[in-house]
């Protein structure tokens, strides 16, 4: 959702009659201020990928740690881990209670329509409800992710 937000905006951009060569140039400055964070419900389905170690996700699966991930220079990584679901979907809150300056929020699920639901509901007390899009992630995607995927996508000012 974080790339679909810059589509959205060079749309916008491209409606408005500017040329292509500066719908490429603005859309390349926004790059920077897309934001991604999600919980995913376990690291089973990325070692099946090959994104991460058997051990390393039987380890999680143990001691039921749920993973965080960001978006960094364009590669997925860790931004943490916590123990349980509603932690996680606390951090996701407080992700967006923090950042600065919001233009496009996006909420990013796959089997969890209602945590999804709830989470607008519960952001929509620090963000206009009526902002937020609400996506579900596709199967090419959801395969490394696996069930009870939840992201936050954001897009600050430039």
């Amino acid at each position: 959702m974080g790339l679909g937000q810059l589509a959205i905006v060079a749309n916008t951009i491209a409606e408005s009659g500017k040329s292509l060569q500066q719908v490429v140039e603005e859309v390349k400055q926004m790059i920077p201020s897309i934001h991604v964070l999600g919980l995913l419900d376990t690291l089973k389905y990325l070692a099946l990928g090959g994104r991460i170690g058997k051990v390393q996700a039987l380890l999680g699966s143990v001691l039921s740690v749920k993973p965080m991930l960001t978006i960094k220079n364009g590669e997925l990584v860790p931004a943490g881990r916590i123990r349980s679901r509603a932690k996680g979907i606390d951090m996701l809150f407080d992700f967006v209670e923090n950042a600065v300056d919001i233009q496009d929020l996006a909420i990013v699920y796959n089997t969890a329509p209602d945590e999804a639901q709830a989470l607008i509901e519960r952001i929509g007390s620090i963000f206009p409800k009526e902002r937020i899009r609400l996506a579900r992630l596709g199967p090419a995607l959801g395969v490394h992710t696996g069930p009870g995927i939840l992201f936050v996508a954001l897009r600050g000012r430039v």
